[in-house]
């Protein structure tokens, strides 16, 4: 039929068209169940090749494939005809470009050769789809296997799944169906696990109201890198990812909504945010250091930049307190001292931009401008933290090498860390000593010191 001929094929090769080999006979195309690998277990799938000794190829609709599978290994899939043939205007989901998820759209067309044009509804067109990337939206609930109803997980469902099985359940969302009571989750904090059991995993109640709108003021994982930046919601795509504009001018489209968060009303004042000043409990060891929240994991446990350079994945809140404060915050038009390209030397500026990201352009006295200062490299000029701050050419005693003697000096270098260049008196140098190792010299800050 499609215009090619062959010439001596074998007997054995052809069936006739009507009857030929009765009902128990599959043909090309039927929508059956088959023992996958004969372990006890069916799985759905369409035959997509007979080899004419009464085995045959089969595609699953999990995305497995396996040949030369016995007919006995194989039964027909009750009301296989009918409604679950796909018509032009259906309403389907299909893997777009024969990716893991599915997208809702249309069939515009039908090429009669098993292949279908889609229109999706986030204005995206694909032609020539193959049937087993595509399922029609109706019948999505009616492969519960009799399972009855709202139990029933689904693509992009919110879960909380016991992860590796260890007991402990994380937040994520379904990422794919595969068709045989196991699912693949994508987890909150960025982790994938595939083939869960749906023993292991329960529904996320109310699951509707962190949906995004248009113009939704929000934060967002830029580019997946773990940082998130403010923003507006500036497209909604309808498949749970959302374009956004940044208030930094930068464009991102979609973005899946795993990785955007509301700015208003995070969920409460125990909760800590990235970015946040905090104190926590080093390794549980029982004394608090000062750092900063790098990663929200979603599960309350964070990850944690220490002002002493040292970081730490996965603290559990109850080891964290907020340092008490937005007032080492800086606004637009603050007059600053900043450490200029990181080099360890501070120069007079203004703040001409806050990128609301604890980042800021600066507008030096000399003429210079620089973008995106972190605010660990900025201190405000007028009274930069009263007596006990410390500052370059402070005189000052400190632990050499975190022994127990103090040994007096001078602060040669804010490194604008919590860590201090000192020059000691008996002409040693030691870098990036820690605060907590030095303690001013009476009266070290008074008239009778000079600074460089």
């Amino acid at each position: 039929d499609d215009g090619e001929r062959e010439t001596r094929v074998e007997e054995r090769l052809i069936k006739k068209k009507d009857g030929g080999g009765g009902s128990d006979s599959f043909r090309e195309g039927d929508k059956i169940e088959a023992d996958y690998r004969g372990r006890g277990k069916f799985y759905p799938g369409k035959i997509s090749r007979d080899r004419g000794d009464d085995t045959y190829d089969i595609d699953y609709d999990d995305g497995e494939r396996e040949t030369r599978v016995a007919k006995r290994l194989i039964r027909s899939k009750e009301g296989s005809g009918g409604s679950s043939k796909l018509e032009e205007g259906d309403k389907v989901e299909a893997r777009y470009r024969g990716r893991e998820k599915y997208y809702p759209g249309k069939i515009t067309r039908d090429r009669g050769d098993g292949t279908y044009d889609i229109s999706y509804d986030d204005g995206e067109r694909e032609t020539r789809v193959e049937e087993r990337l595509i399922r029609k939206k109706d019948r999505d609930r009616s492969r519960s296997r009799s399972r009855g109803g709202d139990d029933r997980l689904s693509e992009g469902d919110k879960v909380e799944a016991d992860y590796r099985g260890r007991g402990k359940f994380y937040k994520g969302k379904i990422s794919r169906d595969r068709g045989d009571d196991t699912y693949d989750i994508a987890y909150d904090d960025g982790e994938r696990e595939l083939r869960v059991a749906k023993r292991l995993i329960r529904k996320l109640d109310g699951g509707s109201s962190d949906s995004f709108r248009e113009g939704d003021k929000v934060e967002a994982d830029y580019r997946g890198r773990g940082k998130f930046y403010k923003g507006k919601i500036s497209r909604d795509r309808g498949d749970d990812t959302y374009d956004i504009a940044y208030d930094d001018g930068e464009r991102e489209m979609r973005v899946s909504k795993r990785l955007i968060r509301k700015l208003d009303g995070g969920s409460g004042g125990d909760s800590f945010r990235e970015g946040d000043k905090i104190e926590a409990d080093y390794r549980g060891r029982g004394k608090f250091y000062p750092g900063k929240i790098s990663r929200d994991r979603g599960d309350d446990t964070y990850d944690i930049a220490y002002d002493d350079g040292e970081r730490e994945i996965r603290v559990a809140k109850r080891l964290i307190r907020k340092i008490g404060g937005g007032s080492d915050s800086f606004r637009e038009g603050d007059k600053i001292e900043a450490d200029y390209r990181g080099r360890g030397k501070f120069y007079p500026g203004k703040i001409s931009r806050d990128r609301g990201d604890d980042t800021y352009d600066i507008d030096y006295d000399d003429g210079e401008r620089e973008t995106r200062v972190a605010k660990r490299l900025i201190r405000s000029k007028e009274g930069s933290g009263g007596s006990s701050k410390l500052e370059e050419g402070d005189k000052v005693e400190a632990r050499y090498r975190g022994r127990e003697k103090y040994y007096p000096g001078k602060i040669t270098r804010d490194r604008g860390d919590g860590t201090y260049d000192i020059s000691y008196d008996d002409g040693e140098r030691e870098t990036r000593v820690e605060e907590r190792l030095i303690k001013k010299k009476d009266g070290g800050g008074g008239s009778d010191s000079f600074r460089e």
